[in-house]
């Protein structure tokens, strides 16, 4: 699962186990973001256009020795 923290102004994006809740990796919005029918152009930080509509199945992996 994808775990957002707002702690004044910072903000930490972490995928996390969605079984045992163990901290996996770090993540920015480039990982996250999806785009839905709209004309609106969403670039990454390299000026690449995001087009995928979905997220990436990869964030949904726990290789922690608890779930294995």
């Amino acid at each position: 699962m994808i775990k957002l923290v707002l702690s004044g102004n910072t903000q930490t994006i972490t995928k996390v186990c969605n079984m045992c809740g163990c901290h996996i990796e770090d993540l920015v919005i480039e990982d996250i973001m999806v785009k839905k029918d709209s004309d609106v152009t969403v670039k990454d930080k390299d000026g690449n256009e995001i087009t995928r509509t979905e997220l990436p199945s990869n964030l949904k992996e726990c290789q922690c020795e608890e779930c294995e």
